[in-house]
């Protein structure tokens, strides 16, 4: 397992017993490690040692774990060191959302194994460590961009002077040519140091990707699924080479969020979520937006994320956004998360089953371009063909004809449901509509 070098914990709790049991998981890890038996003790040794992580139990005497948590962060110095919170006692999901809401980064229950706690701690040291790669990575980058804009000014004061000076003409046309030289040899430097940042980013997207997928209640390779479902759909839909760029590393990241929620209630099936859980879940796309919104070159990814949980009807979250104003990409993402995870429940149904279920949420929680663009692409596949449906032009059909899929017209508007025995006056219907807005022109009908 990846950890930072020689990292340093401090463990805080009023059991001396767990004090020497979690001292001896720790052993042989590559890891510092000092103990306090209670949060004051723990606050002046932190302050002392400043440490990587620190861990604290929830219930002690004196201060407890939560207000020991707000002092750490309150601290100058310490606030930016990962907390985690641990606690024996039964826990609900409001005493986990008030760790969290405390400023801790995790919220572990007792009594836990020693695989789980250093997973635990590596995934969490790891993280801290590709944030300060990419703050290290941009800091250089910035130092190299401003080098370059001095000689560029040292270039153009060079050639005002040869303005006024053409007696030394030809000599000024010699520092010219070397300036020229330096100028071009620091533009190089320049673009190396912004590919090697471009590798730095997709270093740092492929680890946290990995350290989604090592999570055991993640479905490994989800964000990969979702992404190239999501790709799929841009393509069919127009959408630019940068953008899709954009949304392909949104749909591997959009579960980040999830990296700080336990593994009991992230691997829970979404059907039995109490309304707090839900909740809570809900929140996960925008903390993962405020997380990717910090690293330079992932603005927009973070802004795609942000807002998966947007509804077409403005009744999502974070910001309630209706119809267009939500990114088109994080419309896209939506749609192809749901198709996925829908297909990894056991309860998720058959294919037909699932895309009833998006279909019946399109024009309230999901756009219906999107929702009838992936039934086009599903559509594709071989292996949908299937129940005797024919895949044909709008255009071509006829009457006592039965649509086993929408009509929808190309902004996503829905003319005929799925099931329509088809008319002589609903030809004539479609005929006239497209004449006003155009239609999809491929529609399945029953064999």
């Amino acid at each position: 397992m990846e950890k930072m070098d020689t990292a340093k914990i401090l463990y805080v709790d009023d059991d001396q017993d767990l004090i020497q049991i979690y001292t001896r998981f720790l052993e042989g890890e590559n890891y510092s490690l000092k103990t306090a038996a209670d949060a004051e003790e723990g606050l002046e040794i932190a302050l002392d040692f400043m440490p990587d992580l620190i861990i604290s139990d929830v219930a002690m005497p004196g201060m407890d774990g939560l207000e020991f948590c707000r002092r750490v962060r309150a601290s100058e110095g310490l606030g930016d060191v990962i907390f985690m919170l641990v606690s024996g006692i039964d826990v609900e999901p409001s005493d986990v959302v008030a760790g969290l809401g405390a400023g801790a980064d995790e919220y572990l229950v007792k009594p836990f194994s020693r695989d789980e706690l250093v997973a635990r701690i590596g995934t969490l040291l790891r993280i801290k460590g590709l944030k300060e790669r990419a703050e290290n990575a941009d800091s250089f980058l910035k130092d190299e961009l401003r080098n370059r804009d001095t000689l560029e000014a040292r270039l153009a004061e060079l050639k005002e002077e040869l303005a006024g000076e053409r007696e030394a003409l030809s000599g000024a046309l010699k520092q010219v040519a070397s300036l020229v030289g330096e100028r071009q040899k620091a533009v190089e430097r320049a673009d190396a140091m912004e590919a090697r940042a471009s590798d730095t980013l997709t270093t740092c997207v492929g680890l946290l990707v990995s350290a989604l997928d090592a999570r055991p209640v993640f479905k490994r390779g989800h964000g990969a699924d979702v992404a190239r479902l999501s790709v799929a759909m841009a393509e069919d839909l127009g959408m630019e080479d940068d953008k899709r760029h954009h949304l392909e590393q949104a749909a591997r990241l959009h579960e980040l969020g999830l990296l700080f929620v336990s593994e009991t209630l992230a691997g829970k099936n979404p059907l039995d979520y109490s309304e707090s859980e839900a909740d809570f879940l809900s929140r996960h796309p925008e903390r993962a937006g405020k997380m990717l919104a910090g690293v330079e070159g992932l603005e927009e990814t973070a802004r795609i994320v942000r807002h998966l949980f947007e509804h077409l009807d403005g009744s999502g979250t974070p910001r309630g956004l209706k119809k267009d104003a939500i990114p088109l990409a994080s419309r896209i993402i939506a749609v192809a998360d749901a198709w996925e995870t829908l297909a990894a429940w056991p309860d998720g149904g058959s294919e037909r089953d699932r895309l009833d279920r998006l279909e019946e949420e399109a024009g309230t929680r999901f756009d219906p371009k999107v929702v009838h663009c992936l039934r086009k692409c599903l559509g594709r596949k071989p292996e949908t063909e299937v129940g005797g449906r024919v895949e044909m032009n709008v255009f071509d059909v006829k009457p006592g004809m039965v649509l086993a899929s929408a009509i929808y017209t190309a902004k996503g508007a829905m003319l005929l449901p799925e099931d329509t025995v088809l008319t002589d006056e609903y030809i004539r219907q479609i005929a006239r509509y497209n004449r006003i807005d155009s239609l999809e022109e491929t529609v399945f009908i029953k064999g």
